[in-house]
């Protein structure tokens, strides 16, 4: 077998072990920290298994060389994308802006519950508003102990009266 073709099986293989990996653990954002760990655990794991191939199978272990450096990037960038998904799959969140105020909405969707939350220039985010969020067909009710707020095609309404609309824009991820 080519050099080739070995490094893209074993690619494959990798990328399936590492995406089940990261899958089964759902890494959340404040375990990022781990990627320090990770991506070089997968690296040595590789080199390890070259050593010992060097002295097994010699044809083997330059495949493994190549193939650390590949994992590491796999690893990197599989884990990057499970915090992502672990992100959109409880949360969705919109913006907009207010003279040079931020406001951000904050959808928790395993709970259905909202956060509002307010960024000055300065760089400080204060949380001011939480509440119950309901959907009803493409509107959504944020409801508090005092306020009532609209979301419908990307339009917030109520929020400083009654009349107001504010066009959000729904932040990506």
């Amino acid at each position: 077998m080519k050099l080739f073709t070995k490094l893209f099986l074993l690619t494959i293989i990798d990328f399936i072990i590492i995406w089940f990996w990261v899958k089964e653990i759902d890494p959340e954002p404040s375990v990022s920290i781990a990627l320090v760990i990770v991506v070089p655990a997968v690296m040595l794991i590789n080199l390890a298994i070259a050593v010992i191939l060097y002295f097994t199978k010699r044809e083997y272990s330059k495949v493994f060389v190549i193939n650390s450096f590949i994992s590491a990037i796999l690893m990197y960038f599989l884990f990057q994308n499970g915090i992502e998904r672990h992100q959109n799959l409880r949360y969705e969140s919109w913006t907009f802006n207010r003279k040079d105020t931020i406001f951000a909405i904050i959808h928790s969707k395993l709970d259905n519950t909202f956060s509002m939350t307010v960024s000055t220039n300065q760089g400080s985010t204060t949380e001011f508003l939480e509440g119950k969020f309901r959907e009803n067909g493409n509107e959504y009710y944020l409801t508090s102990d005092s306020t009532e707020y609209k979301i419908r095609n990307e339009y917030l309404f109520g929020f400083r009266n009654s009349t107001d609309s504010i066009k959000l824009t729904k932040i990506e991820r």
